[in-house]
């Protein structure tokens, strides 16, 4: 007993065991109990215990005790508690700052205060601090701005800015430069659009030299930024909104991308055109995400894009286009013929289609679809979300039913065995062979199954089908759009329930084939254990003659 405990000892005094057990998916008490157990684990479990906070209070809360949070001045604290904030500050590598509407009640803007009066002007307040998420709740740039100042440092490399007002916008720019020099990934959710920030935003890309991914959604796109975009020597990345005239028309000038990968766009259609007309080609960017309206009945501009994309950008590997439709009238699902043209892009990996009212296709188009994209991993053709109008009524959208039968399933497995994420819809009650076949194709790396507005007829009987479709366990979700109309809603009540039956019946089905895969293994074993027990004493007289 003594030596067990010696080893466990022994074993636990090695940093990289102790980390891996700190590591693992166990809760903060446990954490903190591990801090107090012994001075060999209090620094490896401090570490743990504040590698990452959700709130900035815990460590205001070092500097000042909780009974002076009532005074009216900023209090400010003695010297061990100083050491104190130090000593938890350097372990930070991620913190959410949060001005929620309770921050008042609960420390209040003094505390604020105070960190900033006991900041060296030549250290970082948190001087390992990786990932800072900023939530500013809408306050104005005078209130927001002070306490946002006070955690900028040299160790920031990804950066988030939420609810950020339009007006606020610039004067967060102007401060990322100087005071986040290696920031890699920048993050900003405003409540509405600023072209005053869009100027600032060009001129703070020229000071940040290491940004790889910018994620600016209330900042549109102009020319100005375009610009600096193509000049960046680092960006990889991009997403953001274009609005106003056709980009042909307000001086989008043609650039090459040194580093561009993966540009995503918020746009109508047409403006997105636009912007892709007036460029040469842009052989880097291999990934696109463009959300847009079609504004027009004949969906004329969507099939134009589909059109310029291949020309455009020849190496493209992953599209995901999102329609919304700004008609009432628009009622009639995509088809084959909308987005024919990307079958051109012969070197897709993901493919993502969205439409309100669906992608109606059959199984021989889905056929033509994968012998046009031998490499595709990711495929989805899925209703995307019923939006409102201002005044709170739903759009007048026709639901279309499905109309792929779920024996698409083996076209899929045949000609994309290694596909690993599937996104259809699909119609399963038409009766079912669940009888194994001999050459039924299966996937090989599945990952992810999702099923929208389909209906099932026996959900055993599905989940047997399922299960025959692939090697290994998968990932059965049951999707439908957030906002529908409420002639839809009892449809998709009944269908969740009977998909989150097939799921049930499809994890028994595994772990069934689980057991039985391993009682085989150990019959073989055993039988070649027996076999081999059998030749030995066979051999035996025979070795003894020799």
């Amino acid at each position: 007993m003594c030596l067990v405990y010696i080893l466990m000892h022994r074993a636990l005094s090695i940093p990289e065991v102790l980390q891996l057990v700190l590591s693992s998916d166990i809760s903060q008490e446990t954490i903190r109990n591990a801090a107090l157990t012994c001075s060999l684990w209090k620094d490896p479990a401090l570490d743990r215990l504040w590698k990452e906070l959700d709130s900035v209070f815990p460590l205001v809360w070092v500097l000042i005790p909780l009974e002076l949070e009532a005074t009216t001045k900023a209090p400010f604290p003695h010297p061990g508690a100083l050491k104190r904030f130090e000593a938890y500050g350097r372990r930070i590598r991620k913190l959410v700052f949060d001005i929620s509407p309770d921050t008042g009640d609960t420390v209040g803007l003094k505390a604020f205060q105070t960190i900033a009066q006991v900041r060296r002007p030549d250290k970082d307040l948190l001087p390992n601090l990786r990932k800072f998420t900023y939530n500013a709740r809408r306050l104005p740039s005078a209130d927001a701005l002070s306490p946002f100042l006070i955690f900028l440092g040299n160790s920031i490399v990804e950066l988030e800015l939420l609810e950020i007002i339009s007006m606020a916008v610039p004067d967060f720019l102007e401060h990322l430069a100087q005071g986040l020099p290696q920031v890699q990934w920048v993050r900003i959710e405003g409540t509405s659009r600023s072209y005053a920030s869009s100027s600032t935003l060009a001129s703070s890309l020229i000071q940040l030299g290491k940004l790889r991914h910018l994620e600016v959604l209330p900042i549109p796109l102009t020319p100005a930024v375009w610009n600096e975009m193509a000049q960046h020597p680092s960006l990889i990345s991009a997403e953001l909104t274009l609005s106003g005239n056709s980009p042909d028309a307000i001086g989008f000038q043609p650039r090459t991308f040194a580093q561009l990968e993966y540009l995503a766009i918020q746009a109508n259609f047409d403006l997105i055109c636009g912007l892709f007309q007036s460029q040469n080609d842009l052989p880097t960017l291999t990934r696109i995400n463009l959300r847009g309206h079609i504004i027009e009945h004949e969906r004329s501009d969507f099939y134009r894009l589909c059109n310029l994309l291949p020309r455009k950008l020849p190496h493209l590997a992953s599209v995901v286009l999102r329609c919304r439709t700004m008609t009432l009238s628009e009622n009639e699902p995509l088809k084959l013929e909308d987005f024919r043209p990307l079958l051109q892009c012969g070197k897709l990996q993901k493919f993502l289609l969205e439409h309100p009212c669906g992608v109606s296709v059959t199984s021989g188009e889905v056929g033509e679809l994968l012998d046009a994209w031998p490499r595709i991993e990711t495929l989805g053709l899925q209703y995307a979300k019923f939006g409102r109008l201002t005044s709170g009524v739903i759009y007048s959208l026709k639901w279309s039913p499905p109309t792929l039968p779920l024996d698409i399933l083996n076209t899929v497995a045949e000609k994309a065995p290694k596909i690993k994420g599937l996104s259809l819809v699909l119609d399963a009650t038409t009766p079912i062979d669940t009888t194994p076949s001999t050459h039924q194709q299966q996937f090989a790396c599945l990952q992810e199954l999702e099923v929208t507005l389909s209906t099932v007829g026996q959900p055993k009987n599905v989940a047997s089908y399922l299960a025959q479709c692939s090697k290994k366990r998968f990932s059965l979700k049951y999707l439908h759009p957030q906002k529908v109309q409420e002639g839809v809603m009892q449809i998709v009540k009944g269908e969740k329930k009977k998909w989150d039956k097939v799921m049930d019946y499809l994890g028994l089905l595994f772990d069934q084939k689980e057991i039985l895969e391993q009682e085989f293994k150990l019959r073989m074993i055993e039988e070649r254990a027996k076999i081999i027990q059998e030749l030995s004493r066979v051999a035996a007289p025979i070795s003894s003659m020799s």
